[in-house]
This record gives structure tokens, C-alpha cells and sequence, in this order.
């Protein structure tokens, strides 16, 4: 395959790469690094540097930005990030801009893989999962004896900081219940969510980490701790980035996952409750050995290699469109990655 120009359209919010927390800017690093290992050519840059040329992919990840695009008559390729399109509903701004910048590009990407079927009103929008440094995220070479258990996560939900997302609660409560440490790990804003529910703190095997981590202190994190927590009500993401990292550190994990792509060690939970945490603590601390050793055997399989090369693939059939970007097109360019 021939090498592909790509620009990376920056948020323009974070730094790129990130120094510490930033998902969509780390995915767009991601993107970068492993498209130039494959001997593409991939440039970031803010959208008013953004100009149209022929045989050029443009990447757009915001949905302002991909509309700022089309009006000037740029042709992209989006991918939805945003979980506060399902949290608004439909008929909500929020839902209403990223489903126009869906249907202006030529193709879009999903990462959760329901929202696909969400976005009804376009055949535009297909799933690409997520993937992770498996270079990186290493597991750890000594086994620990006493079981840890870790959440990583910035918590809230449109603008509300004490909003429970991520299930802080139901992770802490279960760690209380069964008398384990447990170590929640985020940004400064879980100091918000903290103060707004106080009784949280009462445990006093809760270690909180809200220093927007580096990745080298993530990921010595993921190689301490034995078990990880993500009872998460909302994302836009699944597999999301910290559930592959943990799966990359063969660290096993409990938690709410609406995907079809399988995560070895991963122990789903159907209801968000105490109760469902505790049970799947349980039944992986019963089985611990045997379940990371499954994890050891495909952690490789995670790794944001295979996520790109079946993105150069889009790229490629997208930069022979020179119609109209139709759906019946957009499909048609599906189709031929897939088969």
C-alpha cells in the first residue's frame, strides 16, 4: 500500500501529546505515531491551518471543527468522542451537531460500539475500536499477594463534578465491604467530586491520586494493584482507553462493557450496584491465576497497530472518493475494508 498524507486536526484544548490526562488527544497521538511507523506521513494541526488538497485525509475528532471543515469545503473524516450525545437524547444540540458532522464527512468512526446503531438517522457512522500502547503498558513481573484494588477515571458529567459517572461509590463501597485498599487515580477535578460527597471518605483503606498522573506513574499504577474498577454508567468509548491499558497490564478487571469485541479478564457487570462489584471481585479473585494468564496470551492483540492498520485502509478507499460523498458510497468503502 502507498504511503497516505493524513493531518490530525488538534482539539486545540490540550496539548498534543498530552502530558498527563487528555483522552482524545492521546488517541490523536496514537493515531500519529503508529500511521508513521507504517510509513504514512501524518501532520497535526489546528483547523485554521487546515487547507483542501487533493489526496490528503483529513481527521477530524471535535464536531465544531468537522463542520468548520465542510464549510470550508474540506472533505474529512470524523470520529465521535462525545458520550454527552446519549446523555442529552437525541434532539439535543449536542446530539444534533455531531450527527450533521457526521453526515458531512466521508466517513465517520464510533468507539462505543452501540452508538452506532444510536445515530440511526446516518449509515455514515461505523465502529473503530479503541487500542493501547501494549509496549507501554507492561504487566507486572512480581506477583502481589495481597489483592489492590484500583479505579482510574475524571469524574462527573456535563459540568456537574459531583455527578458519580464513573462509580466511585459502588468501587469504594465494595473495597469497604470485602476490606480491601482501593486507589482512585484522576485529575484535580475528583477533589470536586470528593467534597461533594464527603461520606466517601469515611474508608480508611481509600488512597485518592488527583494529580493528573504522567503515563510512567499510570502505569506503575495498573503493575501495584491486582484488580481493576470501572462500573461506569456512560461512555463514549467501549473498550475506553483505561480499560485497555488495564488489559495490556493483564490487570483484571470488573466492570460495565457494551461491546461485542471480547476483553480477556474482563468480568462484566449487568447492573451498576454494591452488590454486582463485590460478586465480580469475588468470582475473579476465586479464579485470579487462570484469568491472568488468559490476558497474558492476547494482551498483544490490543495494541493500537491493528487499529491503525484497518484505519490506513479507510483512508485509502476514501482518497479514491471524488464524488459525491453518498452513503451508498461511505458503505461501499466499508464493505471493501471488511472483506
Amino acid at each position: 500500500m502507498e504511503s497516505i498524507k493524513v493531518i490530525q486536526v488538534a482539539t486545540g484544548m490540550i496539548q498534543i501529546p498530552p502530558n498527563g490526562w487528555g483522552a482524545v488527544e492521546r488517541i490523536i497521538w496514537a493515531y500519529k505515531d503508529r500511521l508513521q511507523r507504517m510509513g504514512n506521513i501524518v501532520e497535526i494541526k489546528f483547523v485554521n491551518q487546515v487547507e483542501k488538497e487533493d489526496n490528503v485525509i483529513v481527521h477530524t475528532h471535535i464536531a465544531n471543527l468537522a463542520l468548520e471543515c465542510r464549510d470550508k469545503g474540506i472533505p474529512y473524516v470524523y470520529s465521535l468522542h462525545d458520550h454527552h450525545s446519549e446523555h442529552y437524547g437525541k434532539g439535543s444540540f449536542v446530539f444534533n451537531q455531531n450527527l450533521e458532522a457526521i453526515k458531512g464527512s466521508v466517513i465517520s468512526f464510533t468507539h462505543a460500539e452501540y452508538l452506532v446503531d444510536y445515530f440511526s438517522e446516518t449509515d455514515k457512522l461505523f465502529f473503530l475500536s479503541h487500542g493501547v500502547d501494549t509496549e507501554f503498558f507492561l504487566p507486572s513481573e512480581v506477583q502481589n499477594n495481597e489483592h489492590k484494588l484500583l479505579m482510574l477515571a475524571n469524574n462527573g458529567l456535563a459540568g456537574n463534578s459531583g455527578f458519580d459517572r464513573k462509580g466511585f461509590r459502588f468501587g469504594i463501597e465494595a473495597a469497604k465491604r470485602l476490606n480491601l485498599p482501593i486507589t482512585i487515580v484522576g485529575t484535580e477535578n475528583n477533589k470536586e467530586f470528593f467534597s461533594m460527597n464527603t461520606d466517601l471518605l469515611g474508608y480508611d483503606k481509600l488512597q485518592i491520586v488527583a494529580d493528573n498522573p504522567t503515563d510512567e506513574n499510570t502505569r506503575r499504577l495498573y503493575q501495584e494493584h491486582t484488580i481493576f474498577l470501572h462500573p461506569s454508567m456512560l461512555e463514549a468509548g467501549h473498550p475506553n482507553l483505561t480499560l485497555l491499558e488495564a488489559a495490556s497490564s493483564c490487570l483484571p478487571i470488573v466492570g460495565t462493557y457494551r461491546g461485542s469485541k471480547k476483553i480477556e479478564g474482563l468480568s462484566i457487570i449487568n447492573d451498576i450496584s454494591t452488590e454486582s462489584v463485590v460478586e465480580g471481585i469475588l468470582s475473579t479473585i476465586n479464579d485470579y491465576e487462570s484469568i491472568r494468564n488468559k490476558m497474558l496470551e492476547v494482551r498483544h492483540t490490543y495494541d493500537w497497530y491493528f487499529v491503525c492498520e484497518k484505519l490506513e485502509k479507510f483512508y485509502s478507499n476514501a482518497i479514491k472518493v471524488n464524488d459525491k460523498y453518498d452513503s451508498e458510497k461511505t458503505r461501499g468503502l466499508y464493505i471493501n475494508v471488511y472483506n
